[in-house]
């Protein structure tokens, strides 16, 4: 059998200083701390001690600060409200007050602190004192305020420009108005000429006339153009879904271009992978926008050139190409096409009339079908509209 050892108890004198050795430990590492400001205070709130970190942030050494109330931090308009006494009375009710707020140095400037006044209690629950940690948040609250206040700007920015937009909206409908009403009536009245239903006039005078018709005709294509960009610009163009077969739909638009086309003596052609090739689409804005997408090509497109449009599908968009062996894009214009009042310069921009919306137009249609338009082009060589529109849309 093994012998017994006996452990001798630890001496009443040994535990106290253990303790006093953990208690000056506590204390050395209270001190050294400095970016926060530690301190203990009275039941009254007078200060009782100060570490290195209370005096980096506000600014008084040990020896001037301490017995002073720890009100000296606090700003006249605080101190008349009686902040300080509220902080402590919920210290004792609640055992803690936190505070985010402005606080004063010794020098008088003020920095916001983050403040947490802790109620100390005895064993035996007697209250003995607080407790309080003060962080500078200085520079972050001046990079919070300076976030707000470019929000704030950037928010009155976009109100202004929402505003502005909506005027613009505004005069160019009135303005477009405005214009197409005289523009129809001068048309209905040169028509009774051109269609010959006034015939005593001179040939001469009748090939002036058709001249200004021709021109009128521009005129009111210009208004109309400007007022499908408002509304589509306004958010007033609602899409009215419907079954529409687009074999159909492509097959009409190019017998109507068939004969711009024979005029300048191009081929124009149009096959699809199948003759029924359904989407949901509003019928009239997409037709509209193809509308332009091929006479686009037919004009940039030199004369005997040739115009494909075919048509297939996968299993979840239907895709569009209408191919062109005209003028071509340059790489850097590529970013321009579908920019509003931009007419890239070419071999034929001179010749060819425009307003430099159709193409942002005819984007915005498509893309108001949940679709996409890729361009891929080569100067001299021709360009590639490729069309994919979503067959659930």
């Amino acid at each position: 059998m093994g012998v017994a050892t006996k452990i001798k108890p630890q001496s009443l004198q040994s535990r106290h200083n253990d303790t006093l050795s953990e208690l000056e430990h506590y204390k050395l590492l209270v001190e050294s701390v400095q970016d926060y400001a530690i301190f203990l205070m009275d039941t009254n709130g007078y200060i009782r001690s100060w570490n290195k970190g209370a005096q980096k942030n506000k600014g008084y050494t040990a020896d001037e600060i301490i017995g002073k109330h720890f009100s000296t931090f606090y700003r006249q308009i605080d101190i008349d409200s009686k902040k300080p006494e509220r902080e402590l009375e919920i210290a004792i009710k609640f055992g803690r007050a936190e505070d985010e707020d402005w606080r004063v140095r010794k020098d008088g400037s003020l920095f916001w602190a983050s403040v947490i006044i802790t109620a100390l209690f005895d064993k035996s629950g007697q209250h003995i004192g607080f407790a309080k940690v003060t962080k500078d948040l200085t520079e972050r609250k001046r990079q919070e305020d300076e976030m707000r206040d470019a929000n704030k700007k950037l928010k009155q920015q976009r109100r202004e420009l929402e505003k502005l937009n909506q005027s613009k909206s505004e005069f160019i409908s009135i303005a477009s108005h405005q214009l197409r009403t005289p523009a129809t009536a001068i048309k209905q009245l040169l028509g009774l000429y051109t269609d010959g239903i006034i015939t005593d006039l001179p040939e001469k005078h009748l090939a002036l006339l058709r001249k200004a018709y021709e021109s009128n005709e521009r005129q009111i294509n210009i208004v109309n153009s400007l007022l499908r960009v408002a509304q589509v610009d306004a958010g007033e163009v609602i899409m009215r879904l419907e079954e529409c077969n687009i074999a159909s739909l492509l097959e009409e638009c190019v017998a109507e271009f068939q004969a711009s086309a024979l005029k300048k003596k191009q081929k124009l052609s149009f096959s699809a992978e199948s003759p029924t090739q359904m989407i949901l689409a509003d019928t009239q804005y997409l037709r509209m926008a193809l509308d332009n997408l091929i006479n686009n090509a037919i004009k940039y497109t030199y004369e005997s050139g040739t115009i494909e449009i075919t048509t297939f599908e996968d299993h979840t968009n239907l895709h569009i190409k209408i191919s062109d062996n005209g003028v071509g894009i340059a790489s850097g214009d590529m970013g321009k096409l579908f920019k509003k009042f931009i007419r890239i310069q070419n071999d034929m921009s001179d010749s060819e009339g425009g307003t430099g919306l159709g193409l942002y137009w005819a984007h915005r249609i498509i893309t108001l079908h949940e679709g996409s338009v890729l361009v891929s082009s080569q100067p001299n060589e021709g360009t590639v509209f490729h069309i994919i529109l979503p067959k659930g849309s």
